[in-house]
């Protein structure tokens, strides 16, 4: 008599493993490890490749129809600002105007989540030189004007942002039911942003305690790199939607382009250089 063997038991395929996609995480890590040790002028060349290939790749989304011409036009202006802060003409007077302005476009980027889409081809030059290009430039500023231990603060910032992906998806994953945005990005959840908040203010208590820096200080920064930095996810989502594009890019494998990878952060930035201003 022959054997009978169940559905749910039969083997089932190991799922293989992603390579192209581990291979650039492990790439990316070392890349931003490495800028974060050669401090200020390291982490500047590591905005400026993000600023020249995400001014490149807002073109390929906002430009109909598409052009050379207008890549280079949106990479100048995305570099605009990294060139102006860094060239010495820029006061302190103008830095604090440059974080004031960029928090109001985030705000209002932020808000419009829950409006109607920006018609974001219309104001395409400009709103590359502001979404795109002024956080960066004025995150320069900053690492070249500020008397605190910069490497330490964005390697502080680089691990909040990725234990907060992270334990979203994971946290996700293992409870997520409840989905937080399904209009913009289905696979978010409410929990795995709560997962997500949860874990980041663990990891900022603990990097305070490695650092011995202020706790309540990595409190806010965790907070401010949490909420922000899921909404600055979900406010490139929101984008691409509107322009009916799938992903920013393809130059890095596995995770889309330098717009799906580094959105959290150019959201991020003029938040806390906002508190760090005041604080």
């Amino acid at each position: 008599m022959n054997e009978v063997v169940s559905e749910n038991k039969l083997p089932t395929a190991k799922k293989k493993i992603n390579m192209p996609r581990v291979t650039t995480a492990i790439i990316i890590v070392v890349a931003i490890l490495l800028s974060i040790y050669y401090g200020a002028y390291g982490l500047s060349i590591l905005f400026a490749v993000i600023v020249i290939f995400g001014g490149y790749e807002l073109s390929k989304i906002l430009d109909r129809p598409k052009s050379k011409i207008g890549s280079y036009v949106h990479i100048a202006l995305a570099a605009a600002p990294m060139l102006f802060f860094r060239s010495g003409l820029a006061s302190q007077d103008v830095y604090a105007i440059g974080v004031f302005v960029s928090c109001a476009l985030m705000v209002y980027l932020i808000f419009n989540l829950w409006m109607k889409p920006i018609a974001y081809q219309q104001f395409k030059y400009i709103f590359t030189f502001l979404y795109w290009g002024l956080p960066f430039g004025l995150a320069t500023y900053f690492l070249f004007h500020s008397h605190k231990d910069v490497q330490m603060m964005f390697f502080g910032i680089i691990i909040l942002l990725w234990t907060s992906d992270t334990m979203a998806y994971f946290t996700g994953k293992a409870i997520g039911k409840n989905k937080l945005f399904p209009s913009v990005s289905p696979g978010k959840t409410r929990e795995g942003s709560l997962g997500a908040g949860f874990f980041s203010v663990l990891v900022g208590i603990g990097f305070a305690y490695a650092i011995d820096d202020n706790i309540t200080k990595w409190i806010v920064i965790a907070i401010i790199v949490w909420i922000i930095g899921t909404l600055g996810d979900l406010v490139e989502s929101r984008i691409k939607r509107v322009q009916k594009v799938k992903d920013s890019g393809s130059i890095l494998p596995g995770h889309g382009g330098f717009l799906d990878r580094f959105d959290s952060l150019v959201m991020v930035i003029p938040f806390l250089l906002l508190f760090d201003y005041f604080f």
